[in-house]
Formats: structure tokens, C-alpha cells, sequence
């Protein structure tokens, strides 16, 4: 059955606790009434906010923007993957291409959150990405599986198929210039293979793969299922419950006519 996921990354934003709460309004008014039994949200809030994020509405999950590797100790201002899963969180971002940039986070210290996040039953969404002056040296691949390979590093097949890969090139991140439905695709076939050598290919076939850049609903079709990718990771549009719930909702329509498809083959 096809599935696809929309997750919501609202970065440093919402000033105030009842910004936070006109947020919830609206996504809970945008929502009421329907279903979503192909598509998984998720709305990952700055930490401050985690709390009333606590009743979301159905179909949509609590995540968030990063974790520390280490249960609990002297590490002030970071927050333990065990405190997000006490606090109701299923779903964290780990290795955003801002915080590679502002927090010097390296391939090897977001395999240390990754392993984390799988010990106390989170799923990471684990960004990977190249540079705007590596895809212009044609070296989008080796990055790529420069990542790929040292973040997998020692995991099982288990671990690797619970984890969400989030291809998100940089260059894309918060401007109009994004990659194309071709060489996204290029992309999932390369992670495919990388995956199916380093697991088998069922495993590969099961760790999903979002694409996220800018993404907007009037260009869904083209950076999620007609790229073969399984959804999208929505940076600035999530700041607009109602976008991101029509993502949801075309996602969830697509995922229906895919399954009607693959039912009449098999029929």
C-alpha cells in the first residue's frame, strides 16, 4: 500500500505562546472532517512550544527539530531524546542543513543522534544534502553517499528501515530554484541501490525517502510521487496550517489512486 508522509518544520518561529496557539486553531479548524489513512503528518514546533502541541488533531504527529545524544547530565541547553519521548514526541529532524551550517554538526555526530533516537523509540528524519558548489562540480552523488554511507554506518536492517531520509540540497532551502523532477529521481534510484548494497532490497525498498526545498503545494506532483519520492519535508510553507494540509490532502489522494492502480493489476 502506497504511503506517504508531510512533515511540518517550523524552525524559530512563533514569537509568543499564543502565536503558538492561533497556530493550533487553524490547523485544527483546516482539518476537521477529514481523513487521512495513506498520509502521515507531522508538526515539528520549537522546543519552547512542545507542550501545547500535545493534542494535535488525528493524522498528525508531534515531532522536533533536534535532539542531544546522552539520556540526561551536564549539558546545559540541550534537550535528551528520553525528555522527547516522555513529552509525547514521535517524530525528530536530525542533521538539517542549518544545523550543519550554524552548529557545525558533522555526518558522524548525526549518526551518534540518529543511534539516540532508534535506543528510546523515536523515528529521525535525517537530512541529507550537497552544497549549490557541489552540484555545480557534479559531485551531488559522492556526497551524497558520503553521508549516507558514515550515518548508516553499523546499523541493522531494523534500525535503517525505521529511519526517514529527508534529501534536502541546499541550494534549494529557502529560495525558488529547486532541483528537477529528473534529477530527483536520479537521486532515489542512487539511495535505492546504495541501501539494497549496504542492507538487501527489501530493506531499501522500506526506509522512505521525502524530499524537502522550498516545497509548496502547487508543485507537489513533481518533487514527491512523480519523482518516486514518499513525501516531503515542508520548511517555510508549514507556517500556513492550510498548506500544509492540502499537501496532506492531495498526497492522501494520490496514494488512493496508486492503490486502486496496483489493486487492478493484481486483480
Amino acid at each position: 500500500m502506497r504511503k506517504f508522509y508531510v512533515i511540518g518544520n517550523l524552525k524559530m518561529n512563533m514569537l509568543s505562546r499564543e502565536e503558538a496557539a492561533q497556530y493550533l486553531s487553524v490547523l485544527r479548524r483546516e482539518v476537521q472532517g477529514k481523513r487521512y489513512e495513506h498520509v502521515t503528518g507531522a508538526v515539528c514546533p520549537p522546543f519552547l512550544y512542545l507542550s501545547q502541541f500535545d493534542h494535535l488533531p488525528e493524522g498528525i504527529k508531534k515531532g522536533a527539530q533536534n535532539l542531544f545524544p546522552e539520556k540526561s547530565g551536564a549539558y546545559t541547553g540541550e534537550i535528551s531524546p528520553v525528555m522527547l519521548k516522555n513529552d509525547g514526541v514521535e517524530y525528530v529532524i536530525i542533521g538539517h542543513s542549518e544545523r550543519r551550517q550554524h552548529a557545525g554538526e558533522t555526518n558522524e555526530m548525526i549518526r551518534e543522534k540518529i543511534v539516540a533516537a532508534l535506543k528510546h523509540h523515536l523515528i529521525p528524519i535525517v537530512c541529507i544534502g550537497e552544497m549549490a558548489a557541489e552540484r555545480r562540480a557534479e559531485e551531488t552523488d559522492r556526497i551524497l553517499a558520503l553521508q549516507i554511507q558514515t550515518i548508516f554506518a553499523g546499523l541493522s536492517k531494523s534500525q535503517a528501515e525505521k529511519i526517514i531520509v529527508a534529501y534536502e540540497p541546499c541550494w534549494a532551502i529557502g529560495t525558488d530554484v529547486l532541483p528537477t523532477t529528473g534529477e530527483l529521481l536520479q537521486v532515489r534510484v542512487m539511495l535505492r541501490k546504495m541501501f539494497t548494497e549496504m542492507f538487501d532490497a527489501q530493506t531499501a525498498e522500506r526506509i522512505a525517502v521525502l524530499y524537502g526545498g522550498s516545497v509548496k503545494s502547487s508543485f507537489l506532483a513533481e518533487v514527491s510521487w512523480e519523482a518516486q519520492m514518499d513525501g516531503v519535508l515542508v520548511g517555510h510553507e508549514s507556517l500556513f496550517p492550510y498548506e500544509l494540509v492540502k499537501m496532506m490532502g492531495l498526497c492522501e489522494e494520490e496514494a488512493l489512486r496508486q492503490n486502486e492502480q496496483s489493486s487492478s493489476r493484481i486483480g
